[in-house]
């Protein structure tokens, strides 16, 4: 039986890798993902009535170190997805994502469109339980580095 995280996002869309490692979430973690999907993803897809395709969600440290992620990325808390909707750029995708947060729909701590040269996705993180988002946007570009959009 598959476990939905909300009404669009399964545990196992969240938690896909292609490096062979294990990439199994405590109980914590789980409760992180279904947060994730049901404050920000879930309310997306809604808004854009398009699906979004999950690119890389919940990392084991194994797999974030194998796919040459941060060394403090969100995504190993269960708090972070990349992700890609057909049609849409990564920066059509955060100005959208923006706009709900003005509308009071959803809130982030970090949103950050890649270039198409970077992978063209978003990478959208909440803050941890309790801690005020820092609702930072960043364009990440092909010659490398981030700056804020704004």
């Amino acid at each position: 039986m598959t476990e939905h995280l909300g009404r669009y996002f399964t545990l196992r869309e969240m938690t896909r890798t292609s490096t062979g490692l294990s990439n199994h979430p405590p109980e914590h973690i789980k409760a992180n993902l279904t947060r994730l999907v049901r404050e920000m993803l879930d309310p997306l897809r809604e808004e854009l009535e398009l699906p979004i395709r999950i690119t890389s969600g919940y990392r084991s440290p194994e797999v974030n170190a194998a796919v040459g992620g941060s060394r403090t990325s969100r995504h190993m808390t269960g708090l972070a997805a990349d992700f890609k909707v057909r049609g849409m750029t990564a920066r059509q995708l955060v100005d959208r994502i923006e706009r709900l947060r003005e509308d009071g729909i959803v809130d982030y701590d970090q949103a950050i469109a890649y270039a198409v040269a970077k992978g063209g996705h978003v990478h959208i993180g909440l803050a941890p339980e309790g801690v005020t988002s820092r609702r930072q946007m960043l364009w990440a570009a092909a010659e490398g580095g981030y700056s804020t959009l704004g």
